[in-house]
Parts: structure tokens; sequence; C-alpha cells
């Protein structure tokens, strides 16, 4: 029998734009076997962890433009995973990553205070962003001439992905800081493209 993913819009979302997912069913992979799964299906974009599914997740829900679950869904997990059978290692994955999307979600519409990426450590102290920030990257590339205004140079509105950017290429652990302004750069992205998001869908 198969099951598809729980992809619902939630009514209990605060704010319109944000489609929320309902509570993925159990069971699903935890963090090391989604890591494990990854290894052995390498998808087409650059998501190999649980922070760089967080960077990926956190781009397709603060963006311009709504993006059909369907579609980013297929790029992580393969096209096939849509319709596994329930309780196949694809199927777990799958319920895992929405599981993941909705609390993401739910967080950043509900209570945008106490959202923080999820960075992991560094061997040498402080915080590691590049998986994060090559999963973030991966996001906009899903829909790259909507987010121009933010990532072309040029434009005055650059200097609110500036402190993103700079996580993403910065060489050794991030300083102590790095976590917060990270946090006050995706809530702000939000807000600005809130406009835009609403209408797209």
């Amino acid at each position: 029998m198969t099951t598809k993913p729980s992809l619902t819009v939630s009514r209990q979302v605060v704010r319109a734009d944000e489609a929320v997912v309902g509570p993925a069913p159990k069971p699903m992979l935890g963090s090391e076997a989604l890591e494990a799964f990854f290894r052995a299906h390498p998808p087409s974009v650059p998501v190999v962890s649980r922070d760089g599914l967080d960077g990926w997740l956190t781009a397709i829900l603060i963006g311009p433009k709504f993006i059909d679950p369907r579609l980013w869904l297929g790029r992580l997990l393969g096209d096939a995973a849509l319709m596994a059978e329930a309780d196949t290692p694809e199927h777990l994955a799958l319920q895992a990553v929405v599981d993941h999307h909705n609390r993401l979600s739910v967080m950043l519409s509900e209570q945008p205070d106490r959202y923080r990426p999820m960075f992991k450590p560094h061997r040498e102290g402080g915080v590691d962003t590049l998986s994060w920030a090559l999963g973030f990257q991966a996001g906009i590339e899903l829909a790259p001439r909507a987010w121009k205004p933010l990532t072309d140079p040029r434009r005055p509105e650059h200097t609110m992905i500036a402190p993103i950017l700079d996580a993403a290429f910065r060489s050794g652990p991030g300083r102590d800081d790095t976590v917060q302004a990270v946090a006050d750069a995706i809530l702000a992205i939000r807000r600005h493209f809130l406009p835009k998001r609403i209408k797209s869908r």
C-alpha cells in the first residue's frame, strides 16, 4: 500500500504564506539514519546532512516564491520517493523531511523569536556553517530570478543577505554572534518577501 506524505495546509498557521504540512506520520528516519540515507542515495542538490537540509528548507520557506513540494521533494529524494511504499527507506526518509519542514515552518510563522539556524558544532569550537549555507544556496537556486533583488550585489537589498553570505564563505568556526546574525537575516528576508510569496500562491 502506498502512503503519500501529508502535505495539506495546516489551519492553525498564523501566516497564510507558509505552506505548512500536517504532522508527518510515524515512523520516520532519525537524524543519523536520514544522513546515512542521503549518503546512500546522493541527492541532485548539495544536501547530505541534517544541517544542510535545514538550510535548504529555510530558503524554500522564506523565499519570494512558493515552491511546489513535489518539486523540491523530488529534487531531494528522487521522484520515486514521492510514491514509495509505506515503511520503505524512501518513505521513511520522506516523512523525516516532511516533519522537519513542518517544524521549521511553524517555528518561523508562529515563534520567529525562537528561530535559530541548525548549524553543527565546528571541530575547532564555535559553529560550522558550511553545510547549512550550501543547502540554503541550493534552495535559492530553485527560484534564482525571484531571489535576484537580494543576490545581486548591485542592488541595495543585497545587504539583507550579507550575514548569510558571510557565514557561507567563512573558513574555520563561526564567531559567537554568527547564529544570531544569520537568524536575524533570515527573519528580515522572510518579512521582505512575504507579500511576493503570498501573491505567488
